[in-house]
């Protein structure tokens, strides 16, 4: 199943979340005086309930790759590999995920020229093992140039036409994939992000050769290798966001407003005001024996200031939800992208498909 990334999706989707979020919380206020003042209530525990360790993670855990370029020496693509790479750890580290050094699994690759420490980002923990990896292919990377002749005026002679230039079209065309693979026993393949993208650039040029220096070349892939990238910083950060789980519930001294304590806090990026989902995870076997894992949404909360590190509280109106909020539920931050990114972005439903 292919699915594009409309832009006026994208705008739409933000206007929904606006909406959706204004309706939830109306005018409510994410200030609490007295925590301690407020009455623990009981909880359900959702089944089945997650494991230790699923409970003390937080982060995703990912590790770039790329993989073999039918058609490509490695020297042709060295640069483009090390730019999509970046931007990959970029988009991660943005979304709380850790990055994985490859050089310390005996990856066979070229490492980013990055350093992971310094990638601006929210805080993860110390990494310990991959969860996902994001391998990489190109399956395009061509350049091409036409030259159109100069407008002739009908008091022009064929000598005066030849003293004036041409305009030269540059194209420079970036094609690759990004499969996001869940590492396990049998590892697969959750999304195959597929982006088709080029930058063009116009001159004046009396050669018909439209000659170009390897500098302009190199700005021209690389504008088109950005853009693109910037076609999955929401699709793909949604993904890799920070992932908690609802441990407590609370409730105001004779109010009707609900506060549920969540594992995830300032050092996830969870900061006073925010959105966050709570899901419910449903699990079910594939024909083969497999464990599938789904989640989907029954509320939204936004976190107070009642903050932590590790933790945080959240305002939830009961009469939105979708169900009953249990113990153990799961917890996501909602990635929102700005009105102006959306407006101003490159045309993302002609770059990217997602499959």
């Amino acid at each position: 199943m292919k699915e594009r990334f409309n832009p006026v999706v994208r705008l739409t989707h933000s206007l929904g979340i606006l909406a959706i979020v204004a309706g939830s919380f109306g005018c409510a206020s994410s200030r609490i005086a007295d925590l301690d003042a407020y009455e623990k209530i009981p909880m359900n525990r959702v089944v089945p309930y997650p494991s230790e360790k699923e409970l003390r993670k937080r982060a995703f855990e990912i590790v770039v790759v790329d993989r073999p370029s039918a058609g490509f020496d490695d020297e042709t693509l060295e640069i483009p590999r090390a730019q999509v790479r970046r931007g990959l750890e970029r988009i991660a580290a943005g979304a709380g995920a850790g990055i994985i050094d490859r050089s310390l699994h005996d990856v066979s690759a070229i490492r980013t020229e990055a350093i992971l420490s310094e990638l601006d980002g929210r805080a993860a923990d110390a990494v310990t093992g991959a969860d996902y990896t994001l391998a990489t292919r190109f399956s395009t990377y061509r350049y091409a140039s036409t030259w159109k002749k100069p407008f002739r005026f009908l008091w022009e002679s064929a000598e005066d036409v030849a003293a004036k230039p041409g305009t030269c079209d540059h194209t420079a065309e970036v094609e690759f994939d990004v499969q996001m693979i869940q590492i396990g026993a049998n590892d697969r393949i959750e999304k195959t992000f597929a982006l088709e993208h080029s930058a063009e650039q116009t001159t004046k040029d009396i050669d018909s050769n439209c000659p170009i220096t390897p500098a302009k070349l190199s700005v021209l892939y690389e504008k088109a290798l950005d853009e693109a990238l910037g076609c999955l910083d929401l699709p793909l950060g949604r993904l890799l966001s920070p992932r908690g789980h609802i441990s407590a519930h609370r409730k105001a001294p004779e109010a009707e407003r609900h506060i549920f304590r969540v594992s995830l806090g300032s050092a996830q990026g969870i900061q006073q005001g925010d959105t966050v989902e709570i899901r419910r995870e449903q699990r079910t076997m594939s024909p083969s024996g497999e464990e599938l894992r789904t989640e989907r949404v029954i509320s939204l909360g936004r976190v107070t200031d009642q903050i932590t590190s590790q933790a945080s509280w959240v305002a939830v109106d009961l009469s939105k939800v979708t169900g009953e909020i249990l113990e153990g539920d799961v917890v996501r931050p909602v990635e929102n992208e700005s009105l102006l990114a959306s407006l101003s972005g490159p045309n993302c439903e002609s770059i990217l498909e997602v499959h």
